[in-house]
């Protein structure tokens, strides 16, 4: 579990603009004097808590991206899987074949 970033939300204001993070001690912003509130990481809309560092759309979004990303890499392994299985077959056939050919020169 992540704890959320505390920030000003006054969209005119630096602090805002420059996505500067608070610590937890700071109540109001030092540029503008708004109170601060904890926003989600990713696009900077109020929360409600400080518990989380995301807010449910965002989370949910991340969640797809991990689950699309892992879905991806799955796939990358089962192709080098095959293609290591192939390849295997074929050098296991030359091999196979090459050891019937040193069998017919020692004869």
């Amino acid at each position: 579990m992540m704890k959320a970033i505390k920030s000003c939300v006054n969209k005119e204001c630096n602090s805002y603009i420059h996505k500067m993070k608070y610590k937890d001690e700071y109540v109001y912003c030092p540029f503008c004097g708004e109170k601060l509130f904890y926003v989600c990481a990713d696009c900077w809309m109020p929360l409600d808590h400080s518990t989380e560092k995301f807010c449910p759309d965002c989370q949910k979004k991340r969640t797809d991206k991990k689950e699309e990303n892992q879905q991806k890499m799955m796939d990358k392994s089962v192709k080098a899987a095959k293609a290591v299985g192939t390849v295997a077959a074929v050098v296991g056939g030359v091999v196979k074949n090459g050891k019937d050919i040193i069998k017919i020169v020692k004869k």
